[in-house]
């Protein structure tokens, strides 16, 4: 009878890191409160699951009498939770959000990557006092995230993709730029415009960032 050939089969290896799923979190900024503008958020989130990510989001509650940290250590837990079940997170805050991103890369330095867009995150002399007396968490946020961002080293910032409003009207135009961090400017005008054309428009520039920064971990 002719021998038969036995197919080798090779051990399985540890799982390349470009394969590791990919967890984005959202985090809106002051509209967090309006149901309808976060479900228009979670719409446009829906669309990136074609580029092979997992999404979510998460609503610190700008105007809530909750504390900036314990709303970023809620945060944090929900990364870490995504973590153990095998994902790469990476946390993308708009507006407001970006400091509640910053917050989680100062205290967890193995985050993937975290994301800005249209990022306010310091200066609140630059804001009129209603928009902090109604958002007490915000308000919380531009004095606490400056000192942390002490703690966030070159490699660190180098995980940080901050996308600023070619004009942005609210937030003035220097405010996004983080130094050390991958600083782009969109060829957009408008605050609320500009995120919702990251969301839809720079989907595939934000996933190809987070995996790239992922890959170096």
């Amino acid at each position: 009878m002719p021998r038969q050939s036995r197919r080798r089969v090779a051990p399985a290896g540890p799982r390349r890191r470009d394969r590791v799923p990919l967890r984005v979190v959202l985090v809106p900024g002051l509209g967090d409160r309006m149901g309808w503008l976060v479900w228009l958020q979670r719409q446009g989130l829906r669309t990136w699951r074609s580029l092979g990510v997992r999404t979510a989001v998460f609503r610190v509650g700008w105007s809530s009498d909750a504390r900036f940290a314990d709303r970023t250590a809620a945060l944090l837990d929900v990364v870490r939770g995504y973590e153990a079940r095998g994902e790469r997170v990476v946390v993308v805050g708009a507006s407001a959000g970006a400091g509640a991103a910053l917050a989680v890369l100062a205290e967890h330095p193995t985050l993937a990557a975290a994301v800005l867009v249209v990022g306010k995150f310091r200066h609140p002399d630059h804001l009129p006092d209603p928009v902090l007396t109604y958002n007490d968490v915000f308000d919380e946020s531009l004095h606490a995230v400056p000192r942390l961002l002490e703690r966030i080293g070159p490699a660190e910032r180098a995980r940080v993709l901050s996308l600023r409003s070619a004009k942005d009207g609210i937030v003035p135009d220097a405010d996004p730029v983080l130094p050390g961090a991958v600083n782009e400017r969109m060829r957009v005008a408008g605050h609320v415009t500009a995120i919702g054309f990251a969301l839809v428009f720079r989907a595939r520039r934000i996933v190809a960032f987070a995996r790239a920064a992922a890959a170096r971990l």
